[in-house]
């Protein structure tokens, strides 16, 4: 147990904390292998694989998700020391971000079958989801 400033305890939870770093990192790689992947785009639209009429709006596309994407792991790092300080806010937050992902990867991958990355989306969601809810009580203040 930690002590704050007015030798209180202050209560802590290693294990969320470090789902919610692995989480983090995780995202953050897979939207920094989106974005190194984006020259499969341009070589579709060169070749005229995607039409010419979107190809400018669907690099337009990958490059937004890419940097969302790394957005969103980055605020899921800022996140994990309010989650490891079992802050009710921060516990809402966690649970948004990681049935969004959950929920897009089941979603699409029930749509989209063969698309192998999908059940990636939902790990990494449950990466996050499983320890918030396990430790759900301990989410007081």
């Amino acid at each position: 147990m930690q002590k704050d400033e007015n030798k209180n305890i202050v209560h802590e939870n290693k294990i969320v904390y470090r789902c919610a770093l692995l989480t983090g990192f995780l995202i953050i790689g897979a939207s920094m292998f989106r974005a190194l992947s984006i020259n499969n785009l341009i070589i579709g639209a060169t070749t005229n694989d995607i039409s010419k009429h979107y190809s400018a709006s669907v690099i337009i596309d990958w490059s937004l998700t890419s940097i969302m994407m790394m957005l969103v792991g980055i605020w899921v790092l800022f996140l994990s020391s309010s989650l490891k300080k079992l802050q009710r806010k921060a516990w809402w937050q966690g649970i948004i971000i990681s049935l969004a992902f959950i929920l897009f990867g089941s979603g699409f991958w029930y749509r989209y079958p063969s698309s192998s990355h999908l059940p990636g989306f939902i790990l990494l969601g449950l990466i996050l989801f499983v320890p918030l809810i396990m430790f759900a009580g301990k989410f007081k203040h």
